[in-house]
């Protein structure tokens, strides 16, 4: 079996929010939120009594998912999500149009850190980009990849 990527988990404080925001700019369909307990949960995730609410955001015509997880009963502590700090992640996500993606999103109320640049190097040469703060501020990247891709 070839390796590959199944899904990128991210935290979040507030499951339905996390979840429209998602949607909105995925496109995708959401199966959740899953309540999970008991020993096993409390085992892998070191937190004795935790309930943990999963919904999985499956984005159209792929194998890519995002797994929202709401921890109730963990720490509480909140990490900085800037990509500056090490061990932060981001989901990147192409659109068919940049454009007219992050126009809606904007009249939705989401805020970019910039105008969209083009990539100048390296793998995603010639593509198109621009990071939004989504919920918890976690920053997530739109791409659109160069015409004739």
């Amino acid at each position: 079996m070839a390796h590959r990527l199944h899904h990128m988990g991210i935290t979040v404080s507030d499951t339905a929010a996390a979840t429209a925001f998602y949607l909105a700019v995925t496109g995708g369909t959401a199966t959740g939120p899953l309540v999970k307990r008991g020993s096993a949960v409390d085992a892998v995730t070191g937190y004795p009594g935790i309930e943990v609410l999963l919904t999985f955001i499956s984005l159209p015509g792929g194998d890519s998912v995002l797994e929202l997880a709401e921890y109730r009963g963990g720490s509480g502590a909140r990490l900085d999500p800037d990509n500056g700090t090490a061990g932060a992640a981001h989901p990147a996500i192409v659109v068919d149009d940049l454009d007219a993606t992050l126009a809606r999103l904007r009249e939705a109320g989401v805020r970019a850190t910039s105008e969209p640049g083009v990539a100048t190097d390296g793998p995603l040469d010639g593509w198109r980009y621009v990071y939004l703060l989504g919920p918890d501020d976690v920053r997530v990247e739109l791409l659109e990849a160069p015409h004739g891709r």
